[in-house]
């Protein structure tokens, strides 16, 4: 469930993300090009893969058994290759895709499938902001899908489960979402199948959630927000990958002639806003930051200090700055295009640098124009 924004595993135990999570990560040149958004490809992922991502899958051609029998499990126990999390699978099923925190195991006939993962919120979210997390998480998962609903949530202290009709190119499925969060370790599982089948295997899709393992030790920095979702743009003039828990808030106007993008953190320690102003012309270099500025300190604070500025190769900008009296440092990004300007910003408080710093470096080094890889 978790890409665009895979390498096969040996059977051992599996995968880990909430009690399983479901999430794909891939790594890329220069930054995380995890693709993570909905979009299960039909054909399965070599075992060389790195992460698959969780995500809607495309309907199957091949019509299961008339009178489903309920999954039995497998008395072998998988296991993530981080050692993060243990788990039972349905007996029969094969492992098609592997990383070291995240495993995907499907039915022999492609009418179901699973996803476990684990990932780290850098420290344990309180209980109020692990729910924006978890909702965030289920919403991005289907967020592909032609059509989506939230039959049920139940919600109790470091754990939620959902459970999701949902359709994809008029074949209708159901899923069950679970998320677990152990100190700064966040779990999940996502089971999809076709509904026909859904009553017959959920009490399966529940013991395979309750046969859970974790080992919080083997959770380690890297892991923190590992699994990203792909954005784009207004008018696609850039692409980033983004956390796949956060929130999303897209094409608001709080800012004359411009539209403004932000996602943020859970916790709302961190965030990365995009703005798309419209100055009525096209300007000379040295006015780009005259207009930039204003409106940089406008979102963030007039108390605003800039530390440094860089012209990048590409063309764009970079300006690192400080907010002395709030303790939140950032840095942003300006550029034009004809009459566009365009300024990306990533912020985070000194406080919470060790959680967030390499984060937003890796956010940040996710940027690709148009037709670069």
């Amino acid at each position: 469930m978790f890409n665009n924004f895979a390498r096969l595993f040996k059977k051992t135990l599996i995968l880990g993300i909430v009690a399983l999570l479901l999430i794909g990560l891939a790594a890329c040149e220069g930054g995380p090009r995890v693709k993570m958004a909905p979009g299960y490809e039909a054909t399965s992922t070599p075992v060389s893969a790195q992460a698959d991502v969780m995500g809607t899958p495309k309907p199957t051609k091949i019509p299961p058994t008339p009178t489903p029998e309920p999954l039995t499990l497998d008395n072998n126990r998988y296991s993530l290759p981080s050692k993060a999390l243990v788990f039972q699978i349905p007996l029969g099923w094969m492992l098609t895709s592997e990383s070291g925190s995240y495993a995907r195991f499907e039915a022999p006939d492609e009418s179901a499938w699973m996803e476990a993962a684990v990932e780290s919120s850098g420290y344990a979210l309180p209980a109020e902001d692990f729910q924006i997390y978890a909702d965030n998480l289920r919403q991005a998962l289907y967020a592909n899908a032609d059509s989506q609903n939230l039959l049920d949530r139940q919600n109790e202290e470091g754990r939620a489960a959902y459970v999701t009709s949902f359709s994809k190119e008029g074949v209708f499925w159901f899923a069950y979402d679970v998320f677990i969060q152990k100190d700064k370790a966040i779990y999940s599982f996502s089971f999809q199948t076709l509904q026909m089948l859904w009553e017959a295997y959920l009490p399966g899709f529940r013991s395979v959630a309750a046969s859970a393992e974790t080992n919080t030790g083997y959770v380690g920095a890297d892991m923190i927000y590992s699994f990203m979702r792909s954005y784009a743009s207004p008018n696609n003039q850039f692409t980033l990958t983004m956390p796949m828990s956060w929130t999303f808030t897209l094409g608001q106007d709080r800012l004359k002639n411009a539209l403004l993008d932000t996602v943020v953190s859970p916790d709302g320690k961190a965030g990365v806003s995009i703005v798309a102003y419209n100055a009525g012309e096209e300007l000379k270099n040295k006015d780009v930051g005259q207009v930039s500025t204003p409106i940089i300190k406008e979102l963030e604070g007039q108390e605003l200090r800039v530390r440094s500025t860089d012209l990048l190769n590409d063309g764009r900008i970079r300006v690192n700055w400080q907010i002395d009296n709030q303790g939140i440092q950032g840095y942003s990004f300006f550029w034009q295009d004809q009459s566009i300007v365009y300024i990306f910003t990533l912020k985070y408080p000194d406080q919470y640098a060790g959680t967030y710093k390499e984060v937003m470096d890796n956010i940040g080094d996710s940027f690709r124009f148009p037709g670069e890889s």
